[in-house]
């Protein structure tokens, strides 16, 4: 055999290794990254139009760039006024849940903005919650959406009330104490809401009204 063909025979050889070892790495990455998002991997695949590998760029990208965002710190008196405001905004829903949810949007914004989160926009505010709060995130985009069917009148109470229950569960995370916190080391094992305050009610109706969430 020349040299030339072993050469030959060598770049296939290597090509082909290649070929057969990239795919479980790009599986491997996209388990990492589905496993890590949960269901906000679903969501960015599904308008990829179901390719994970699509969606896996697109978060591979936020993490790149909000991965390393440091998280603001909180006195005492902000988180205890925070989860004052939001209870009070709960109460508010059963007579004016489109007013409620208004404020309770932008109350949520205005927190994740005090955290650190990017205020520019809703959508890249968005983008960094998704990267630390993975879970919870779709509550700041449910609650945005309703503010804005409310503000034309289309909102539907039902719908204000699960967004009120998915922003609640993104603003308790916002709001749990964190390391860099004043008073933290007393705070880190307490609910930054309180269960009384924890429900949403539903639209008053004909007198009566329902708890829920």
């Amino acid at each position: 055999m020349s040299v030339g063909i072993g050469i030959i025979l060598g770049a296939v050889v290597a090509i082909m290794t290649a070929l057969v070892l990239v795919p479980p790495v790009t599986q491997s990455r996209s388990s990492s990254l589905r496993a890590r998002f949960g269901p906000e991997f679903d969501r960015v695949a599904a308008q990829h139009h179901g390719d994970d590998k699509a969606a896996a760029r697109e978060l591979n990208t936020r993490v790149r760039r909000f991965g390393r965002l440091r998280i603001q710190g909180l006195t005492v008196p902000a988180r205890e006024q925070y989860a004052a405001q939001w209870a009070g905004l709960q109460e508010q829903f059963v007579d004016c849940p489109g007013a409620a949810v208004a404020k309770a949007n932008r109350l949520l914004t205005h927190l994740a903005a005090e955290r650190g989160y990017p205020a520019e926009s809703h959508a890249l505010q968005v983008e960094a919650l998704s990267v630390h709060h993975p879970h919870r995130v779709d509550g700041s985009r449910q609650l945005h959406k309703a503010a804005q069917k409310a503000a034309s009148g289309e909102a539907e109470a039902e719908k204000m009330r699960q967004a009120m229950v998915a922003g609640r569960l993104l603003f308790e995370e916002l709001l749990r104490a964190q390391p860099q916190d004043e008073g933290a080391s007393k705070a880190l094992t307490r609910q930054p809401i309180s269960r009384r305050s924890g429900s949403v009610p539903a639209q008053r109706t004909g007198g009566r009204t329902q708890t829920s969430g």
